[in-house]
């Protein structure tokens, strides 16, 4: 599956049955994850990675995000070469916004909220080339399920059109329609 390049602004839906066909889909994603076995999600994750790389070509400045454990491994990515990259940032949750700081190793990452590997407290990067969004479901046009609490849908909003977003999924993920 080709990943494509992903302008979202979403809002968020008012009406119940859109929430719940949302929780509904959020729910059948997590199992889905949850059912991958650890080497299935290694070798998948690995195939992701690989397909990643050409992305990377000409880019000054990469966000990429931590996995949590069930989402595809971006941590591979060190291992193909990402290290050469001359600017490698990741999300830091500062209360309801992300903000992305540079890391040279993935030794740079500490637990952080809700789990996640973050970075430490530092200056920000102000311009992103590419950065590659995770999120529990994504549609052919773009459109995003993340995890519910907006952080990415927020800043996403924020950045330059000429910035590429890559959504990150197991071809699973690919569904034809997100309640909006």
């Amino acid at each position: 599956t080709r990943l494509k390049s992903l302008l979202i602004c979403t809002t968020m839906a008012n009406a119940r049955s859109q929430f719940s066909d949302k929780s509904r889909l959020r729910d059948t994603m997590r199992k889905r994850l949850r059912q991958l076995s650890q080497n299935e999600r290694q070798a998948r994750s690995l195939r992701i990675c690989e397909k990643l790389l050409p992305f990377f070509s000409g880019k000054n400045s990469l966000a990429l995000f931590a996995p949590l454990p069930t989402e595809p491994d971006l941590d591979l990515l060190w291992n193909l070469g990402l290290a050469k990259h001359p600017l490698v940032s990741y999300p830091r949750c500062q209360g309801d916004t992300l903000s992305f700081r540079p890391i040279a190793a993935l030794s740079g990452l500490v637990p952080g909220r809700y789990g996640v590997r973050e970075p430490t407290p530092g200056p920000g990067v102000q311009q992103l080339d590419l950065i590659l969004v995770p999120g529990l479901a994504f549609t052919a046009e773009g459109i995003r399920l993340g995890r519910g609490a907006g952080f990415y849908d927020r800043f996403l909003c924020t950045i330059p059109e000429t910035t590429i977003k890559v959504g990150v999924c197991f071809e699973f993920q690919r569904v034809l329609e997100i309640p909006r």
